[in-house]
């Protein structure tokens, strides 16, 4: 019986390890996937600040006929790294200002079904330009979606990084603290299985 008693203990730590085991990794995936999707969100979140931003600055040089402001609205943008190309254009659609080496609409939209290599993993975002509630115009900002999931994924693959370090340092932790009280535990799991047992034997002489 004390054998029986014991094979049964040990067969339920075995189990309850592999379910434990089980139940981490499965949250370590699910967590990544979250991550993925938080990383998408925030990357269309970011890129409608950014252009939101963008255009109320354009309005207010548009409206203002600063010309200069706007050219260097336009340099400043092209120049950030997750910025592809800006385009400002009038309440009729043609182009005032634009930065250099823009994509063509018809390349960046791809309706000429081209492939263009250009235009893989970009994205425009077009706002309207407003003067006291009236369109005055419209600025494209095409980003870089890549670049910017690429900043957001490495971000993650540290966070979860650290997450596995706390983890296995975690492991090491409980495995020195089982090796410092192991004899306490011993004499702990065998007084169990005593009482067990004694308990069981009384189970079955009433019986």
């Amino acid at each position: 019986m004390n054998k029986k008693m014991h094979y049964l203990l040990r067969t339920l730590q075995i189990t309850s390890l592999i379910i434990v085991c089980a139940i981490i990794a499965y949250q370590f995936t699910m967590l990544k996937d979250t991550s993925n999707q938080i990383g998408y969100q925030q990357t269309e979140r970011f890129s409608y600040s950014l252009t939101n931003l963008a255009a109320a600055e354009a309005a207010r040089y548009l409206s203002q006929n600063k010309a200069s402001d706007l050219q260097l609205l336009i340099d400043d943008l092209s120049h950030d790294p997750i910025v592809r190309d800006a385009t400002i254009y009038d309440n009729l659609g043609q182009i005032l200002y634009q930065s250099e080496d823009v994509l063509a609409l018809p390349i960046l939209l791809n309706i000429n079904k081209n492939n263009d290599p250009k235009a893989a993993g970009v994205i425009p975002y077009i706002a309207e330009l407003y003067n006291e509630k009236e369109t005055i115009g419209y600025i494209r900002i095409t980003l870089e979606q890549e670049e910017i999931l690429s900043l957001i994924h490495d971000y993650q693959q540290k966070s979860l990084s650290i997450m596995l370090q706390i983890l296995m340092l975690s492991f090491v932790a409980g495995t020195i603290i089982m090796a410092l009280f192991f004899r306490r535990l011993e004499a702990a799991y065998y007084h169990v299985i005593k009482e067990l047992y004694k308990l069981s034997e009384k189970n079955r002489l009433d019986w």
